[in-house]
């Protein structure tokens, strides 16, 4: 016997111990057991698609490097 089969024995057994023992309702209470012990497992739900990409923006140019002012000359020292 297998393992799930195992399970549905035991699930079946409490299930008729549960209700009083009746006889006659044997396949009643395997096939609840079997309905509990083969809950089917809930669907994954399917990915959500993926917005598009941005497109990467353009780098911007890099601006000229400014020109320095000439140096202004030195005052003269005063005498």
């Amino acid at each position: 016997m297998s393992a799930e089969q195992e399970k549905i024995k035991d699930v079946a057994y409490r299930l008729w111990l549960d209700a009083g023992s009746p006889d006659g309702r044997d396949q009643e209470f395997w096939f609840a057991a079997e309905a509990q012990v083969k809950v089917p497992a809930k669907p994954k739900a399917e990915p959500k698609p993926k917005a598009a990409a941005k497109p990467k923006a353009e780098p911007k140019p890099k601006a000229a490097p400014k020109a320095k002012a000439p140096a202004k000359p030195k005052a003269a020292p005063k005498a």
